[in-house]
C-alpha cells in the first residue's frame, strides 16, 4: 500500500506464518497444516499486523493477473451492466460470457475476484481469531481487529452480490469442505462484522489505505441498502441505510470526507486518497516488475488506436443517455490520437465505442497516448463520498418519503457534476429512479452499476434499451436464475459441497 513501505518485509514474514498455519492459502483440500501454537506466533503485534497486511495484499492483487482488484478481470461478473462492454473479438471471451449472459463455471477471469476475496477473508479470520494472544496496547490490537472485520465484510459483500449462495468461513480453523450458506445468513454476518468494525476502528489512521470508523459506517449503509432490494427485499433496511449514511454525512468532518470541487479532480493521481475517498486500495508501481502496481487504471480501458488493451468500454445507450456536461467530459474518452499524429472519433474507431477517460491519468501522456504503461500507482476507490450521498437520498426516500434532505443529498452530486437541481415535486418512484440513474452516471465504470441493477430489478429494463449495434449480443436468458455467477469450476473440484 502507498505508505506501506515495509510491505515486502511483512509479507515475507507472513508467508512463513502461512506455511505453518495455512491461513493465507487458497481454499485448498490440502492446507499446509494447523498453527501449532498461535499463542506464541501472535504474541508479537508485528505478526498480527503482518497478517493484516497480507489481507490487504489479497484484495489488492498483483502482477500475476490471478486475483484481487488490480486488473480489469475483477469486473468479469459485472459485465451484465450497461456501463461495461467489450470488443467482439480477441482474448475477451471471459468478459463476453457475462456481457452476453452465457456465463460458465469454467470462466477463468471471474476467479480473480473470488480468490482475492477469499484469501482476504482467511487472513481476516486469522487476525480476528488470534488477536486474543497478542500482547500490546489494546487500542492497537482493536484497530487491527476492526480492520479485519471491515475487510471480511467488504470481501463477502462482493462475493454474495456476484455469486449469491457462497461458503462462509468465519474462523481460522474453518473446515475447507463447507457447503454454501444462504444469502440472508451472509448479510447477517456482514452486518455483525461492520458493527464490530465501527466500534473498534479509530477516527484517524496513521497509514493511508486503512479504513477509519467512518468507512465501516459507509459500507454498512451500503449493505443495508442492498439488503433492502433484490433478492432479500428487507424493506426495513432502507431506514437503517438512511440512518447510517446520515451518520457519515453529519460527521464527515471527523473523518475528513467530502466532495472534491469538480468531478475531473477525482481522477488525477495527485488527488488519490483525497476527501472523496472513503476506502481505496493502494498500489505501488516502484517494485521493478510491477507486481504491486495497478493494472486497471490505464491500458485496460484504452482503445486499439492508442495501443490499449480494449478490455472494457461503455455501451452505446448508456453513453448516449448520459447527461452532457463536465462530468460526461471527464468520464469518457471519445477522440483517439493515433501514432501517425492523426485522430479518430470513437464512432469511426475499430471498436466504435467510447472508452473511459477517468482511468487514464498516470498511465499516458495525452500528447502521445499510444506510448503508455500497463501499470500505475493509482489508488482504486471502492467507496466514495458521493456514493454515500446517493445511498442516503435513495434510502431516505424509500423509508421516510421524498423530503428536503433527500433532495439536498442528490443535488450535491448533481451540482458538482455541472447539472441543475433535480426537479422538485417528484413522486417517490420517480425520485428513486432519478437517484438510481444518478448512481449510474456518477459511478460509471467503477464496478457498481451491475449490483445496482440487480438490487433494483432493472436488468431487463436496461437490456430492452440495448443498442442493436452492440457487437456483443445477448445469448443467455435474462432471468434471476442467470443473474449470479456460477461457483468457479476449479473450486467445486476442490470442494464438491459447493455444487449444492
Amino acid at each position: 500500500m502507498k505508505n506501506y513501505t515495509q510491505i515486502f518485509v511483512y509479507y515475507i514474514l507472513f508467508i512463513g506464518l502461512c506455511f505453518v498455519a495455512g491461513s493465507c492459502t487458497e481454499l485448498d483440500e490440502n492446507p499446509y497444516g494447523k498453527l501449532n501454537d498461535p499463542e506464541v506466533a501472535f504474541k508479537d503485534i508485528s505478526n498480527l499486523n503482518a497478517t493484516a497486511i497480507a489481507m490487504y495484499a489479497a484484495i489488492r492483487g498483483d502482477g500475476s493477473w490471478s486475483e484481487g482488484f488490480a486488473t480489469s478481470q475483477h469486473m468479469t461478473t459485472m459485465f451484465g451492466a450497461d456501463d461495461l462492454t467489450t470488443i467482439a473479438g480477441g482474448n475477451k471471451e471471459p468478459f463476453r460470457e457475462f456481457d452476453s449472459f452465457s456465463k460458465s463455471p469454467s470462466n477463468i477471469w471471474m476467479s480473480n475476484l473470488y480468490k482475492g476475496c477469499y484469501r482476504a477473508i482467511l487472513n481476516a479470520n486469522a487476525v480476528i481469531g488470534y488477536a486474543t494472544y497478542t500482547q500490546a496496547e489494546q487500542s492497537d490490537i482493536d484497530n487491527l481487529v476492526g480492520q479485519a472485520y471491515f475487510v471480511r465484510a467488504l470481501s463477502y459483500f462482493y462475493l454474495v452480490r456476484s455469486w449469491g449462495r457462497i461458503p462462509m468461513y468465519t474462523t481460522p480453523d474453518a473446515p475447507v469442505d463447507l457447503g454454501l450458506s444462504e444469502i440472508a445468513d451472509v448479510y447477517d454476518q456482514m452486518i455483525l462484522d461492520l458493527q464490530e468494525a465501527e466500534t473498534l476502528l479509530p477516527d484517524t489512521q496513521a497509514e493511508v489505505g486503512r479504513p477509519k470508523k467512518g468507512a465501516a459506517k459507509a459500507l454498512l449503509a451500503k449493505v443495508y441498502l442492498t439488503k433492502a432490494g433484490w433478492p432479500l427485499k428487507d424493506q426495513a433496511s432502507y431506514a437503517l441505510a438512511a440512518s447510517k449514511a446520515k451518520e457519515v454525512i453529519d460527521q464527515k468532518g471527523t473523518w475528513g470526507y467530502g466532495l472534491l470541487p469538480s468531478f475531473d479532480m477525482i481522477w488525477k493521481r495527485e488527488n488519490d486518497n483525497s476527501e472523496e475517498s472513503i476506502f481505496s486500495i493502494q498500489y505501488d508501481r516502484n517494485t521493478g516488475d510491477g507486481a504491486h502496481a495497478n493494472h486497471l487504471i490505464g491500458t485496460a480501458s484504452m482503445p486499439k488506436e492508442e495501443n490499449g488493451w480494449e478490455d472494457f468500454c461503455s455501451e452505446l445507450t448508456f453513453y448516449n443517455e448520459f447527461p452532457a456536461g463536465p462530468r460526461k467530459d471527464a468520464t469518457f474518452h471519445t477522440v483517439f490520437q493515433t501514432s501517425d499524429g492523426g485522430s479518430v472519433n470513437f464512432e469511426d474507431s475499430d471498436a466504435r465505442h467510447p472508452y473511459y477517460a477517468k482511468f487514464r491519468d498516470g498511465a499516458v501522456d495525452e500528447s502521445e497516448p499510444w506510448i503508455n504503461t500497463f501499470h500505475t500507482a493509482a489508488a482504486y476507490a471502492l467507496i466514495r463520498y458521493a456514493d454515500v450521498l446517493l445511498i442516503f437520498a435513495e434510502a431516505r426516500a424509500q423509508s421516510s418519503g421524498v423530503d428536503a434532505l433527500a433532495y439536498d443529498a442528490i443535488n450535491q452530486v448533481r451540482n458538482r457534476a455541472g447539472l441543475s437541481d433535480l426537479a422538485t415535486g417528484l413522486s417517490q418512484e420517480d425520485f428513486v429512479n432519478a437517484v438510481i440513474d444518478e448512481r449510474g452516471w456518477e459511478l460509471a465504470g467503477e464496478g457498481q452499476r451491475w449490483y445496482d441493477l440487480l438490487r433494483t430489478e432493472k436488468v431487463q429494463e436496461v437490456i430492452d434499451k440495448r443498442d442493436p449495434a452492440e457487437a456483443v449480443k445477448i445469448i443467455g436468458p435474462i432471468s434471476e436464475d442467470n443473474f449470479y455467477a456460477p461457483i468457479p469450476e476449479a473450486e467445486v473440484l476442490k470442494n464438491p459441497n459447493l455444487a449444492e
